[in-house]
């Protein structure tokens, strides 16, 4: 009875460790950067560094540190404030974080994808890429994150482009 209740108390203690995202590796890992043989120069120069490694100041998804790399501010989360959070200019929308209008169109990058167009250039936004502009998919009815909104094996578009209902399988 006592093994039963030891391997219970060891899946529980497994399955909350993996929910935390906690592992034995990474623990190890991270005691192994922060042994003293892997620190470089004294305290005072890397103690900023660690200090900030795995802090997100802002909440805007990436840490200090990646924003001390990029020159975002840590303390705002849009740094060129053209409501996008910097985060997602980043790893999304591949824009500049920098710069409110990355494509120089003279519209803010928030406001082209809020609006379904694309912040990188002219044209919509095409979540799909299907070949019909989320815009346009929203007028048609069609699902703008789905190739093939009616599932008949024909991309949105093309049916539209055949003049066929691209939300009925033919």
């Amino acid at each position: 009875m006592k093994n039963n209740k030891a391997i219970i108390l060891a899946l529980l203690l497994i399955t909350v460790l993996s929910f935390s995202g906690c592992s034995i590796r990474k623990v190890e890992e991270e005691a192994e950067n922060k042994s003293p043989e892997n620190t470089k120069g004294s305290s005072q120069e890397t103690g900023a560094n660690e200090r900030f490694e795995d802090i997100d100041t802002d909440g805007d998804g990436l840490l200090d540190s990646e924003e001390e790399k990029l020159g975002t501010d840590r303390n705002n989360p849009d740094t060129d404030n053209d409501e996008l959070n910097d985060f997602d200019e980043i790893k999304k929308w591949k824009t500049d974080p920098l710069n409110s209008d990355t494509d120089g169109d003279g519209y803010l990058d928030g406001q082209e994808v809020e609006g379904g167009y694309d912040p990188l250039g002219p044209g919509q936004l095409d979540s799909d890429s299907d070949g019909l502009g989320d815009v346009d998919e929203k007028n048609a009815g069609t699902n703008p994150e789905k190739y093939d909104t009616d599932g008949d094996g024909f991309s949105d578009k093309d049916e539209i482009d055949a003049g066929r209902d691209p939300l009925v399988m033919e």
